[in-house]
């Protein structure tokens, strides 16, 4: 595939991104210039150069393209059967308490899905979940929704859920809450020591030394035989020299060392 960009204008793109804190030498390159080709049409900007040169006095610029550019592919139980594997887990583990981290959480409708099941299922939790986008982060902590987006809750929890002036907001849990907090999964330590991880469509954007990064860095956050959740369409293969076994599709357990 032909790069979108000359090699030198890219690098030099990258690198002043990188001197205003936006660090995307991390993600796959195809899928990076197809969004910034997008932003950059949408934004009426001819160059990357002329792009980054605004970028340098307008901040507002810099939140949209940050935001435009971090991945926020979401919806609530999304994959349907992988969350029926996903509250498989839960009920058949003797654990009475999730210490659980929602890492890429974009708006937190993965980490409001995790929390729905965990009430229904009598659960005790504390869920953390983190992004590295400060915009998105700011919608999760509201917990305001759309119409279209409750239509996608299945009818057991659509209870969780009420009707304020137009927007649906979430009822407080029984059993436990959500934290969102912001975090830079490439750059930054695990913020702590979790049951479970959901990661979820996250790592396949990433090139491979990142990739690899962020896997250590979700697996030293995992207690022994606690569990990892990916991606329908994320592959793991070294799960087994990581120390892994597959508990169920997309979900693999930590093994006692």
């Amino acid at each position: 595939m032909t790069a979108a960009y000359e090699d030198r204008e890219w690098q030099t793109a990258l690198r002043a991104l990188e001197s205003m804190g936006l660090y995307l030498a991390s993600y796959k390159r195809p899928q990076l210039e197809r969004r910034l080709g997008s932003f950059l049409e949408r934004e009426g900007f001819p160059s990357l150069e002329r792009m980054v040169s605004q970028l340098r006095v307008d901040r507002e610029l810099y939140r949209r393209l940050h935001t435009y550019l971090t991945i926020h592919v979401t919806e609530f139980f999304r994959d349907p059967p992988y969350w029926e594997h996903f509250r498989a887990v839960v009920a058949e583990s003797p654990a009475r308490r999730w210490r659980i981290w929602s890492a890429g959480c974009s708006w937190g409708a993965e980490a409001v899905t995790a929390g729905l099941i965990l009430d229904q299922l009598g659960r005790r939790f504390e869920i953390t979940a983190t992004d590295s986008d400060a915009v998105v982060l700011e919608r999760a902590r509201r917990a305001q929704y759309s119409a279209v987006d409750v239509a996608k809750v299945p009818e057991p929890y659509q209870s969780q859920f009420r009707e304020v002036r137009g927007q649906w907001e979430l009822v407080p849990f029984k059993l436990g809450s959500i934290r969102f907090l912001p975090h830079d999964l490439v750059r930054e330590e695990a913020p702590g020591q979790f049951e479970m991880v959901i990661c979820r469509n996250v790592i396949i954007y990433f090139q491979t030394e990142a990739r690899r990064r962020v896997l250590r860095s979700l697996d030293a956050s995992l207690v022994p035989g606690g569990r990892l959740f990916l991606g329908a369409t994320e592959t793991f293969l070294e799960y087994r020299d990581m120390g892994f076994e597959v508990e169920r599709p997309s979900i693999y357990r930590k093994l006692p060392t």
